[in-house]
């Protein structure tokens, strides 16, 4: 069971940067059918399983609990809750995942009950040549008994919608690799990561909205999937199964059923970088990994 309480909800004032320091408390128990839906997705990819026999859960595995659920009543057009409440009403329609930092304190395990706290930590608005962008920064922390043992800084970009251009993308990754593994992913799979996530956003399964309305040409993959798949095969190919610190970022869209790469080589002091890429070479995500 989940429990949530949202501080200061209603905003009187209007002003999106006053949703700054707005707080979501949340408590959930660490349940296990979740993982058996990670782990029949990724498990056979690497040997990094959803959870561990320790009981712990994947790095990645926060993402399968404390999602916003919600009256359909209140669920937007894009398939995500309506702004307003702990998200303030941007009027930009486009949601993307650009970038994320997790820090590693101690494990989440099945049966536990831990509470999560998601602060709004940041609200930038940038000016570029399609329009305004909105950056917003949210710090969430994974807790029990007081004592941190995940937390995370994500950062959404809010923009309005526009035609794709893929020629935009030119950024190549490195020709060097101490691994690749090939991959690609389809749409039965995508709707199945959204499913055991609760994602409703219908970038991720629904092909005529993506086109139509978001201006995509095709599904888009989930970034938190590719992050997953990526640090799964980043881990796996270091010999562990846990890291301190993983850092990603959103580069360029990876449409469904497209060949694509994940690959990463070892770095000084423990560090790991690692990818994602398309058959050309231009790269969908990148991260870091500290052991």
């Amino acid at each position: 069971m989940t429990a949530t309480k949202e501080l200061d909800k209603h905003n009187t004032t209007g002003k999106i940067e006053d949703w700054q320091g707005r707080q979501s408390t949340t408590t959930e128990v660490i349940e296990k059918w979740p993982l058996n839906g990670l782990g029949s997705l990724i498990d056979g990819r690497s040997n990094i399983s959803a959870v561990d026999s320790s009981g712990a859960v994947h790095p990645c595995g926060h993402w399968l609990y404390f999602v916003p659920v919600v009256a359909q009543s209140e669920i937007d057009a894009d398939g995500h809750p309506k702004r307003g409440g702990f998200i303030p009403p941007l009027p930009h329609a486009r949601r993307m995942w650009a970038k994320s930092v997790i820090t590693y304190h101690d494990d989440l395990l099945v049966g536990e009950q831990i509470h999560k706290t998601a602060t709004i930590s940041s609200i930038e608005r940038k000016t570029g040549k399609s329009g305004e962008l909105v950056f917003l920064g949210i710090n969430n922390q994974y807790s029990q008994e007081g004592r941190i043992l995940r937390e995370e800084e994500q950062t959404i970009v809010y923009r309005d919608h526009q035609d794709y251009d893929d020629n935009i993308f030119t950024l190549k990754a490195k020709a060097a690799a101490d691994w690749s593994f090939s991959g690609k992913l389809s749409s039965t799979e995508l709707f199945r990561y959204s499913a055991v996530t609760f994602n409703g956003h219908r970038i991720h399964y629904d092909a005529d909205y993506t086109r139509e309305v978001e201006k995509y040409p095709a599904i888009i993959v989930q970034g938190q999937l590719i992050a997953t798949l990526v640090l799964s095969h980043a881990l796996a190919a270091a010999g562990v199964n846990r890291c301190k610190r993983f850092t990603f970022k959103a580069v360029k869209p990876l449409f469904v059923d497209r060949p694509f790469l994940i690959e990463g080589m070892r770095l000084f002091e423990g560090k790991i970088e690692a990818w994602a890429r398309e058959k050309d070479g231009r790269v969908n995500m990148l991260a870091e990994i500290v052991l």
